[in-house]
């Protein structure tokens, strides 16, 4: 072992001694080179594998949710084709469920403050997704934003806290300057599906100097690769909102895919 490694695993140690670590699990107390979990919930992760299959539970949901957003706005425009948009690719890192310990994950990171716990599973998913034959490297990462009196009561966005994970290791842009979050909505926590998805209707939009910078940069025939984040997909009516707001501008000409620590399975 080098030395600096050793005087490393000493401060570590010694650090454990005054202020001990907990997994972010089960609560266990963490020893020497274990970080956020203890080897034994690393070793129960419930991977999803969505990155290695470009059809999947996640992606299913998000395309019905965009193309129903499709065709509704064909309907009110009275437009008679209706488009279709090129397949979106979505993944999460591991399963979301009452019983699972690893529901305590994004909890930590969204309630408690622990953003180191976010970029390390961040980080995590953005190798998954790096080495995916599935996902290509998006332009820009962005995260699903929060209204700005949340994000100021907070101190941080969650979501934000995951992409800067998955940036640093795809090598994409993170960019929290494309979208804003025009309306506060509510907690969509004992919502129903159809519910949730009036709830964060035309919440979300394109900021003014995003479009200023993609109409000088880009031009209107460039096709652009984005990726929207959250901490966890339930219904998908949220990050659907998002993608919304991008295609009405974009008018499909553009790649889009998803990702999240959690994935909710329908029950």
């Amino acid at each position: 072992m080098r030395i600096e490694d050793t005087i490393v695993r000493g401060l570590q140690d010694a650090g454990d001694l005054i202020i001990p670590r907990e997994c972010a699990v089960c609560g266990r107390r963490l020893t020497g080179p274990e970080r956020h979990v203890c080897i034994y919930c690393e070793a129960d992760l419930p991977l999803t594998y969505f990155w290695d299959r470009r059809e999947n539970p996640m992606a299913d949901r998000l395309n019905e949710l965009i193309q129903n957003r499709i065709e509704k706005l064909c309907a009110e425009r009275g437009t008679e084709s209706v488009p279709r948009m090129e397949y979106a690719r979505a993944a999460a890192l591991f399963f979301y469920h009452g019983d699972a310990g690893y529901k305590k994950v994004p909890q930590r990171v969204k309630y408690g403050g622990d953003r180191q716990t976010g970029l390390f599973y961040g980080r995590l998913l953005g190798r998954f997704l790096k080495e995916s034959e599935v996902f290509t490297r998006p332009d820009f990462i962005v995260p699903v934003p929060l209204h700005w009196a949340r994000h100021w009561s907070r101190g941080y966005n969650q979501a934000e806290v995951i992409a800067r994970g998955i940036a640093e290791v795809t090598g994409s842009e993170l960019r929290t300057d494309i979208l804003s979050r025009v309306r506060r909505t509510g907690t969509q926590t004992k919502l129903s599906v159809g519910q949730k998805a009036a709830n964060v209707e035309h919440a979300f939009r394109l900021r003014e100097g995003f479009l200023r910078e993609e109409k000088a940069a880009y031009g209107n025939d460039r096709p652009m690769r984005i990726m929207i984040v959250d901490d966890v997909f339930t219904t998908g009516a949220t990050m659907a909102s998002c993608c919304a707001a991008l295609m009405d501008h974009f008018q499909g000409k553009m790649e889009i895919s998803a990702a999240s620590l959690g994935f909710v399975s329908p029950e």
